[in-house]
């Protein structure tokens, strides 16, 4: 339990670490492989949900609506919706790395991007201007298990009345399904190697209390919906897993080299059915209809592309 704990406090730090695009202190990678991972994972994400935008909020969508995605990594959740609506509304992507993203001149007219750290407060003529904001996946960088930065942040992007959608996985709720007969020992270690334990900094219990969380920033209604693959699906997420679990391995437990036997033995056991199943969340937030007081500090306008 210590050794896990240590790696998690040294993952996480590093996360901390990153300030500026490059940082080769990141602790995945943003290179074209891990672009590509993320591609798969928009849809493996938009297959299980049938959606970009939960109805509950699509329905409420007017013509002229501002929708933004906070980490938008390579852009492709926005490049999608874009697609389901018209050219008069705008989409605006936020990350503090645009690199896996592409380049302007190809993205949809009404498609804007620009660089933001979330943990900071957002540039002053940002604030109260989304109908919608997204988030997914971002439980590695919250701190302390303290989402109220991220959530405050977000609250001040949005219109009295707009809403937040935030998408994660569930890290309580997964499991190892194997059939019958079928080892699942390098499976379940490599899990293990890469799973958060109790009691270490960062850790995702936050998410138990998002409702908490997010009424005390205003929100007073939010929703929680729970998603779960099955079938052929869960071989694609769990090959989709093994990269990312590659990359954790790779860049914080000791090096490649070291671990691929354990790879190699998970791949085996993968292909005799042995996966993992993460159930995934998605909350839907309203925001207050009373405008919140907002900070009268000048902030630095953020530069689009």
């Amino acid at each position: 339990m210590q050794q896990q704990s240590d790696l998690w406090n040294s993952l996480l730090s590093t996360v901390r670490l990153k300030k500026r695009p490059g940082d080769s202190k990141y602790v995945l990678r943003r290179d074209y492989a891990a672009s590509s991972r993320l591609n798969l994972q928009f849809f493996l994400w938009k297959d299980l949900l049938r959606f970009n935008l939960h109805p509950d909020i699509a329905k409420t969508l007017n013509p002229h609506a501002r929708i933004a995605d906070v980490a938008t990594g390579t852009s492709i959740w926005l490049v999608d919706l874009a697609r389901e609506l018209p050219l008069t509304t705008e989409l605006y992507g936020f990350d503090v790395d645009l690199t896996q993203s592409p380049p302007a001149e190809s993205l949809p007219s009404h498609l804007h991007l620009a660089t933001w750290d979330m943990f900071t407060p957002p540039p002053k003529d940002l604030v109260s201007t989304f109908d919608v904001v997204h988030l997914r996946l971002v439980t590695l960088v919250i701190k302390n298990s303290d989402p109220t930065t991220l959530i405050a942040n977000v609250a001040r992007l949005l219109k009295p009345g707009g809403y937040m959608q935030w998408d994660e996985i569930d890290t309580e709720g997964l499991y190892i399904d194997a059939p019958d007969a079928v080892e699942a020992e390098a499976v379940s270690k490599l899990f293990r190697a890469t799973k958060i334990p109790k009691g270490t900094r960062g850790r995702d219990d936050w998410k138990w209390n998002l409702g908490s969380f997010l009424s005390r920033q205003g929100f007073m209604q939010s929703d929680l919906f729970t998603y779960k693959y099955e079938g052929a699906a869960s071989r694609f997420w769990h090959d989709m897993y093994l990269v990312s679990w590659e990359e954790f391995i790779t860049r914080v437990v000791g090096g490649i080299k070291q671990n691929r036997e354990l790879i190699n033995n998970a791949v085996e056991e993968t292909r005799k059915g042995v996966h993992v199943i993460y159930p995934k969340l998605v909350w839907v937030a309203r925001k207050d209809e009373v405008e919140q007081g907002e900070d009268n500090k000048t902030q630095k306008e953020a530069d689009f592309c």
